[in-house]
């Protein structure tokens, strides 16, 4: 063929190309989406264009919203946050309600309840109000169709009777605590440098973030455990009102007057705190006081998320690493004095079959619950912020009575680092295990049922730990209780 015929001929291919991608395609497109414009009820506007909404709620309440800088509000009967979701779920619905088909012109709406003249007969069933740009616009919503459960609706402007799906209009089924906004407080976590709390007795746990590490200061200090110190901040800044209190003279004074628990917090750059409290209980809702003193009721078992205890503040994290990265294990019994049982040394490592050792026959279940639990292990009280030499000695510390070392890393190709190593003191079946953290000098204590997945000596690790059958088959021999030594601690604040 003529290289110039063929030139032609794809000039005219191209051109055809062209003329059926914007006609046939984009122009499809652009035909639907005017289609699509027409039918629906309302057309013109984006919901975002919808500056304000009024409608009979629910319940029975004229409640009129307005979008203020980005933000709902409610501002009739009374000025609140409004739920954001909630007011946008009904702005959508309004400006983008498609008909699945219209009635002929000449309708009675009343015949659809959609009237305007409200108590008469066929009185429409919700309206909604609503303005954009100025312009104030409204939409009539009627009863269900008699085939398919559609509902009739009709602008406010006109009588013109049309039917939509009823799930569209289900965003205007609403109490108007729905749609009030339930978060109470608007800061963000991160900006809470200094929080504290008070039970009903008065004493007041404080804590303070310093350089990004959260520190208790009264009633004493100490390192805080920094996921419960988060915990805290975070319980606060997401609670949630289950109910709102406009009229708090018609709660008990009692109730009113009580204080459950009390708080208080200081944001970054500020000179004061906000304060807020618990107050009192109708079994399954508390009354809250808020910062800015407006009264809500929220669940009973938030007032939990609130420890009054400084005890349940501080650091008593025995082990955290990641459950994956476990390698390798090592575990060292020391020889006690008069008891039967000798010194015993066991290196565990994770194989491909699971945990095995070569101087042990361990069960490798056991092995790896024991793991799971050391990658989260955390002490259940402190026994001693420090003690000396003659008092570790006496507690089973020095030498420790069993040592515990975990290594591993997430890198397999870099060397193994230590992911705990712990040290196992004397053990009481009624108050507990006594254990220290090979970088601290704190004596923490944990209780004996949480002792008792631990391999806190070499008679308890024969027991529990190897095959059943390999080592000991009987239950392993009391241990020495701690006589003499006071179990709520020495050398606590």
């Amino acid at each position: 063929m003529n290289p110039r015929t063929t030139g032609i001929l794809a000039v005219i291919a191209l051109a055809l190309g062209l003329f059926v991608w914007f006609h046939e395609i984009e122009g499809d497109v652009a035909r639907q989406a005017v289609a699509d414009e027409e039918n629906r009820v309302f057309s013109g506007f984006a919901s975002d264009d919808i500056d304000a909404v009024a409608l009979t709620t629910l319940d029975g309440v004229e409640a009129r919203f307005e979008r203020r800088e980005g933000r709902w509000w409610l501002v009739d009967p009374r000025v609140a946050r409004a739920d954001a979701t909630a007011l946008d779920a009904i702005t959508n619905a309004l400006a983008n309600l498609p008909k699945e088909g219209s009635l002929a012109g000449g309708k009675d709406p009343v015949a659809f309840e959609l009237g305007t003249d409200p108590g008469a007969r066929g009185f429409a069933r919700r309206t909604v109000g609503f303005e954009v740009a100025g312009e104030s616009l409204g939409l009539r919503v009627g009863r269900t169709t008699p085939v398919g459960g559609h509902r009739y609706v009709a602008r406010l402007a006109d009588d013109d009777v049309a039917y939509v799906e009823s799930f569209r209009v289900n965003a205007f089924e609403r109490n108007l605590s729905d749609l009030r906004d339930r978060n109470i407080f608007t800061f963000a976590t991160d900006d809470v440098e200094r929080i504290s709390v008070t039970g009903s007795e008065g004493r007041e746990v404080i804590l303070v973030r310093e350089n990004g590490t959260w520190r208790l200061v009264a009633p004493f200090g100490a390192l805080a455990d920094q996921e419960v110190a988060r915990d805290l901040v975070t319980n606060l800044a997401h609670l949630r009102a289950r109910d709102f209190v406009d009229d708090p003279e018609a709660i008990d004074a009692s109730l009113r007057a009580e204080t459950a628990v009390r708080l208080a917090w200081r944001l970054s750059g500020e000179q004061t705190d906000y304060v807020a409290r618990l107050a009192g209980t109708t079994g399954d809702a508390r009354l809250f006081e808020t910062s800015a003193g407006d009264w809500i009721f929220v669940a009973e078992e938030r007032v939990g998320e609130f420890a009054t205890d400084a005890d349940a503040y501080r650091f008593k994290r025995l082990a955290d690493f990641d459950l994956a990265s476990a390698r390798r294990l090592e575990l060292h019994f020391a020889k006690e004095g008069t008891a039967p049982t000798a010194a015993l040394d066991v290196v565990a490592e994770l194989r491909a079959v699971g945990w095995a050792s070569d101087d042990s026959p361990l069960d490798p279940d056991r092995m790896t619950r024991l793991v799971r639990e050391l990658s989260n292990l955390r002490a259940t009280g402190i026994f001693a912020d420090e003690v000396g030499e003659a008092e570790r000695a006496a507690l089973g510390l020095s030498p420790p009575r069993a040592r515990l070392r975990v290594e591993g890393g997430t890198d397999r190709e870099q060397p193994v680092r230590i992911l705990a190593d712990l040290r196992f003191g004397r053990f009481d079946p009624t108050r507990g295990l006594l254990v220290q953290r090979d970088d601290m000098d704190t004596v923490f204590v944990i209780e004996p049922e949480l002792a008792d997945g631990l391999p806190y000596s070499a008679a308890h690790y024969r027991f529990a730990f190897e095959t059943p059958g390999a080592g000991a088959e009987e239950a392993p021999p009391e241990v020495d209780p701690l006589e003499g030594v006071p179990m709520d601690g020495v050398g606590a604040p």
